[in-house]
């Protein structure tokens, strides 16, 4: 099988669990062509305790670089980070971003102001009381990090509705102006399979989000953002699905922030939706 999984995290992070080399180990199994591990790196105050230190980053790229080795005959191990979007800390995270010869590097928006929109502790304490305002928020958020942006790919863009809210207005006039400067910027974009374990119970980004980036000639990249070995591919055969119907037939690659791409496999998938 000719797939890729772009989003993998580790017990660096704080909240994952299984070492690394198990990760590895399952998307062997399930016959990926190439794996990425995509560690957070959130480097303002609040963030810390879900982030591995900028000290522990030197540990996470050589061990991953140690697997890539291992496993060179049976899959593509790649290394990179994905980057918590914060002005005040650019900078910094730059200066990291620039010491490793990491494979890819991701941009994402968990932080409005701080309160973490993806916490299910932080839910108690929205500072919005419209869920319209949130919305607007978040692109706000995911406009300024595009405009800022040395990052390769966006995770998970419309993440701000995970728990399930939903605004009465979509806001497409918004969501148009983000994806006219993703594609100007020549960002790729993941579609990402969480959200299918998340309470709004769908793809990042939803299929008319989708079609929005296809149509602006955005590409993209395809990630589980697992958290456990067994997430790993997990539910790739749906995300398949959805994109080939989009009209997309490649997906992108990336090795040390150079682009390549492959083909979306029309053969049958061995991906096991249905585990854990």
């Amino acid at each position: 099988m000719c797939l890729i999984d772009y989003h993998v995290h580790t017990p660096l992070c704080n909240h994952a669990r299984g070492e690394m080399e198990a990760y590895v180990k399952q998307a062997i199994e399930l016959g990926l062509r190439e794996i990425c591990f995509l560690d957070h790196l959130t480097l303002r105050p609040d963030g810390g305790a879900l982030s591995m230190s900028p000290q522990e980053v030197p540990l996470y790229y050589q061990a991953a670089r140690k697997l890539a080795k291992r496993y060179e005959t049976r899959i593509l191990v790649k290394v990179g980070l994905e980057v918590d979007f914060d002005l005040d800390t650019m900078d910094h995270a730059r200066d990291i971003v620039n010491s490793h010869a990491f494979d890819a590097i991701g941009g994402s928006v968990h932080f409005l102001g701080h309160w973490n929109m993806v916490s299910h502790r932080g839910r108690d304490n929205c500072p919005y009381s419209d869920c319209q305002d949130m919305f607007a928020a978040y692109l706000d958020h995911v406009e300024s990090m595009v405009d800022h942006s040395f990052f390769d790919f966006l995770c998970h863009l419309d993440v701000v509705g995970k728990f399930g809210d939903r605004p009465g207005d979509p806001m497409e006039e918004h969501w148009n102006r983000v994806i006219e400067k993703i594609a100007a910027k020549g960002l790729v974009v993941e579609v990402n399979t969480s959200g299918l374990r998340h309470p709004s119970g769908v793809i990042y980004p939803e299929p008319w989000l989708l079609q929005k980036l296809h149509k602006a000639g955005i590409r993209i990249i395809l990630g589980s953002d697992a958290h456990s070995p067994e997430q790993v591919g997990k539910d790739f055969d749906k995300a398949l699905d959805l994109v080939r119907k989009v009209g997309y037939e490649r997906l992108v690659t990336f090795s040390k922030r150079q682009r390549g791409s492959i083909s979306i496999d029309p053969s049958p998938l061995r991906l096991a939706s249905g585990k854990a």
